[in-house]
């Protein structure tokens, strides 16, 4: 009898597109229909994996990497994933048992490293740099997989306290991921109509009544390594607070509207609106919960079509001194899009942008806003996350035990912490070791502030500060 095998494109297509979307109910369904067909197949168990941990199902997703590698012994993709979930789970000596073990198997899997790195120093002259070095040079890869490599060893050098031939991998991998970019699509891109939608706009389309269903999104706004996932871990800390991460509701709603008959007629349409388009976009909140965070960089420059809709929607601005964040994010090998942080002078620019924008929202919008500092945050959490608690007229939470990692999780510039270890003012001030590097990202910051003459405030020096329109 012919074993029944899956239409391996088609099918392996549409659970990854589910994935990508967030749509993990219709991605578990359908890994689960052709695992049925074909049930020693490691990358389904893997995709059936990850679709469990999007819906939060940490051990049924844990029981499924363990069945695949019962039928696949040793898949590095399995254990790497599997690593990834331990690592989520506060389990670090088994994170960093899964990411070992994956190496031992394949080498040459960049994964696995940077799993690996966020418990281990690598040493500078070990053999793991020598494989990562053979990846790098490997003009046979593609450019961005020669990139993941010279990313890493960058880490593992600056690590090493060789902060000069550090910064100089950091380059080298820049330069290769901003090659493969058109050179019109480099630079950040705010969204059109922004700055047309002023206090006077808003109070112009202010709504009469209150769109149903409410929503119960928290708006955690900024650009990528700005501290919102820190401001994420602290709200959800509460048990009426459940994370939702880069949900990017805000950008999905835009995406929805048919914006030919114009902005004022699309705001008029909005301001009007009484069943809010907004609810098929937010997953089903945890039990108990009122709020759902959303923290994806993808809805700065589109506030203001959310106030048009839901003025009642808390928003959190994060901001971060300007050298620390923009070496964060030169130093962050992202999967997809920000593709303004892979040379130093869109960097800077990007960030004077930002700045701009959350300026712009605090005078325009209606909506509840508060602005955390990433240097405040830092160096008191307990104080910034008890005056968003405030703020957002949540009661104390009853006190809540961190889960221990098992292993040290370990801090850099390009990594957020997330709910691993404790929050650290570590990266305060680590740019000062490449201060001459990055120049070309100072002197862009600045002529781009000039330009439009806007006066940043300083980072750093308040508690969460609120307006309320």
């Amino acid at each position: 009898m012919q074993p029944l095998h899956r239409d391996d494109d088609t099918a392996i297509a549409a659970i990854r597109a589910s994935l990508q979307r967030k749509v993990f109910d219709r991605a578990l369904r359908a890994s689960e229909q052709q695992l049925a067909l074909s049930p020693d197949d490691a990358e389904l168990w893997a995709l059936k994996g990850q679709a469990l941990q999007g819906l939060g199902r940490w051990t049924d997703a844990e029981a499924c990497f363990l069945r695949g590698l019962e039928f696949s012994p040793g898949n590095a993709r399995l254990l790497v994933l599997q690593g990834h979930l331990y690592t989520r789970l506060g389990r670090g000596e088994d994170a960093v048992s899964c990411y070992t073990r994956a190496l031992a198997r394949d080498p040459g899997l960049t994964d696995a490293y940077r799993g690996l790195l966020n418990f281990r120093a690598i040493p500078a002259d070990g053999p793991e740099v020598a494989e990562l070095l053979a990846l790098a040079l490997n003009e046979r890869r593609t450019d961005n997989a020669r990139a993941r490599a010279l990313f890493l060893l960058g880490q593992i050098f600056v690590d090493a306290g060789m902060d000069h031939p550090g910064f100089a991998f950091f380059r080298q991998a820049n330069a290769l991921v901003a090659s493969t970019i058109e050179r019109g699509k480099r630079e950040y891109q705010v969204t059109a109509g922004a700055s047309a939608m002023t206090a006077e706009f808003f109070r112009h389309h202010a709504r009469s009544i209150p769109a149903a269903p409410a929503c119960p999104a928290i708006i955690v706004a900024g650009l990528p390594r700005s501290g919102k996932s820190l401001v994420e871990n602290l709200l959800s800390a509460h048990p009426l607070v459940s994370a939702g991460g880069e949900l990017a509701l805000v950008r999905k709603l835009v995406g929805d509207l048919d914006q030919r008959p114009g902005l004022e007629a699309l705001a008029a349409r909005l301001s009007a609106e009484t069943a809010s388009p907004l609810g098929r976009h937010c997953p089903p909140l945890a039990a108990g919960a009122r709020y759902l965070v959303d923290t994806s960089p993808a809805n700065l420059g589109r506030l203001g079509y959310l106030a048009l809709l839901h003025p009642e929607v808390p928003i959190i601005f994060c901001r971060r001194e300007v050298l620390d964040h923009g070496l964060a994010l030169y130093f962050k090998n992202f999967r997809s899009g920000h593709r303004y942080s892979y040379q130093l002078g869109t960097t800077g620019r990007a960030i004077a942008l930002a700045e701009k924008l959350i300026c712009h929202w605090r005078q325009a919008l209606p909506n509840p806003m508060f602005e955390v500092h990433y240097e405040e945050l830092v160096r008191d959490p307990q104080g910034t996350q008890q005056a968003l608690y405030a703020g957002l007229g949540l009661p104390p939470p009853p006190p809540l035990e961190r889960p221990g990692t098992g292993a040290e999780w370990r801090v850099f510039p390009s990594r957020s912490i997330d709910s691993m270890g404790s929050i650290s003012a570590e990266l305060v001030g680590f740019a000062d070791r490449f201060r001459s590097q990055l120049e070309p990202l100072a002197k862009a910051y600045a002529a781009e502030i000039a330009h439009s003459g806007f006066a940043p405030r300083a980072t750093g020096q308040r508690k969460p500060g609120r307006s309320d329109g």
